[in-house]
């Protein structure tokens, strides 16, 4: 529930069995409720922009985050932002907190 986050605080509000399904799927599923909804941490990235970036970031799965960056910001402007913000080039996507996905949307389209 990370990708959530930023808008607010996700709970799981019940489980839903796949038997409850026609055709059923594979696996079971979950009601969502995301409380507290705020748009504080959109106040100097647009949510549009934000999740652009998550989307280019989780595009190939357990890859690492800047090669997936790369192809739709540029290989040389991925490596510059990640020098400014701190981050280790051969970081995977899944390892990175909220915050600094906020910063390096921020810094994508600064």
């Amino acid at each position: 529930m990370p990708r959530l986050r930023p808008a607010g605080e996700p709970r799981i509000a019940a489980k839903v069995s796949k038997g409850n399904f026609n055709p059923p799927p594979k696996v079971d599923s979950a009601i969502l409720v995301v409380e507290n909804i705020s748009k504080k941490n959109f106040a100097d990235v647009s949510e549009v922009k934000f999740f652009e970036v998550v989307r280019a970031g989780f595009a190939s799965k357990r890859k690492i985050l800047a090669g997936n960056l790369a192809k739709k910001f540029g290989k040389e402007k991925v490596a510059m932002t990640f020098e400014k913000v701190g981050l280790k080039a051969d970081i995977r996507a899944e390892k990175i907190p909220v915050h600094e996905w906020l910063r390096l949307a921020r810094e994508l389209f600064a």
